[in-house]
């Protein structure tokens, strides 16, 4: 990538264009697009202001403006919540945000210590904060990756991960039995699809560590 497109990058602005093109993936009615997009910036907020960073609602403006410039460059929204896409990229500002503080010396709200208590080393700081980044990550390709499957499988995994012990066994029988196909087929059609979950998740941190 060149130095100029990573300054534009960075330096973009919201445009008309690319403000009706964020509205129209986020619905096709232009009215409910619009509650949808309010909704999403509130979420936004809490998400920053939760997380201890000063002046939530200019990192809520920023993480928009990425997803909008994304969007324009051909990205799509296919989770059925498009919060989650907006949330991948909101994960991406907070961890530079992070950087900043660590490189100028000042920490998150959220991440000062406690009174009397000992400072937290730099870089065990630093390694607390990519394992969160990388749980949020995870935990929202996970949402991502399930809310992507047909309903009917979506309702079979859940039905075959329900209940403990003994009503796990009976749950997974009676399964079986709806599907009319033995319990071992069963379980190598979940375990197939838990592979194909897994693959999903996996190209879903890669994408959204990209982002």
């Amino acid at each position: 990538m060149s130095s100029e497109t990573q300054i534009y990058k960075k330096d973009w602005v919201m445009t008309p264009e690319a403000f009706d093109l964020m509205l129209t993936q986020l619905d096709a009615d232009r009215e409910r697009a619009g509650e949808k997009y309010e909704l999403i910036r509130q979420k936004l907020t809490k998400f920053f202001q939760w997380r201890g960073c000063p002046a939530p609602e200019d990192y809520t403006d920023r993480t928009i403006d990425r997803v909008a410039r994304r969007l324009l460059e051909g990205a799509e929204v296919h989770a059925r919540d498009p919060y989650l896409f907006f949330h991948g990229t909101a994960i991406n500002v907070l961890r530079e945000h992070w950087k900043k503080a660590e490189s100028t010396g000042v920490d998150s709200l959220d991440e000062l210590p406690p009174t009397k208590t000992p400072a937290i080393d730099p870089l065990e700081r630093q390694a607390r904060r990519d394992e969160r980044l990388d749980h949020e990550l995870k935990l929202e390709c996970l949402q991502q990756c399930v809310q992507s499957l047909p309903r009917e499988q979506l309702e079979q995994i859940q039905q075959y991960h329900q209940s403990d012990g003994g009503a796990k066994i009976a749950q997974r029988k009676a399964l079986a039995e709806q599907l009319n196909i033995p319990l071992n087929a069963l379980r190598i059609r979940m375990f197939r699809l838990r592979q194909e979950l897994e693959m999903c998740i996996l190209n879903c941190t890669k994408r959204l560590q990209k982002a």
